[in-house]
């Protein structure tokens, strides 16, 4: 019998060498490795974009946004990552793309 408490075990949490270079240029590398801690624990955090099939395997493909820092002069970013759930073991998720939102633009 399985302890209904008990946490899955975490996911294997990776950042591409794309998306990890986009995050230095927008001065948010702590805030996308602090993302990627969470995403361990939590790969389904954001919102659901699709599920695609990759090599045989359900990706199921996510947005999440990282609040901007106007002291770090750092927009809003809008983060994109994949979660395989299994197989293979254990649990993946790979943070593929980093993009900055435009600044609100003032109304006339």
């Amino acid at each position: 019998m399985t302890d209904q408490h008990q946490q899955p075990d975490p996911a294997v949490a990776v950042v591409t060498d794309r998306a990890a270079q986009r995050a230095k240029e927008l001065g948010a590398t702590d805030a996308l490795e602090a993302l990627r801690a969470e995403l361990e624990h939590r790969p389904r955090l954001g919102r659901p974009i699709r599920t695609v099939t990759e090599g045989g395997q359900q990706v199921e493909l996510y947005s999440t946004r990282i609040e901007g820092d106007r002291a770090e002069g750092r927009p809003a970013l809008n983060v994109v990552h994949a979660y395989a759930p299994a197989p293979p073991w254990p649990p993946t998720v790979r943070i593929a793309a980093v993009v900055p939102e435009d600044p609100p633009h003032p109304v006339p």
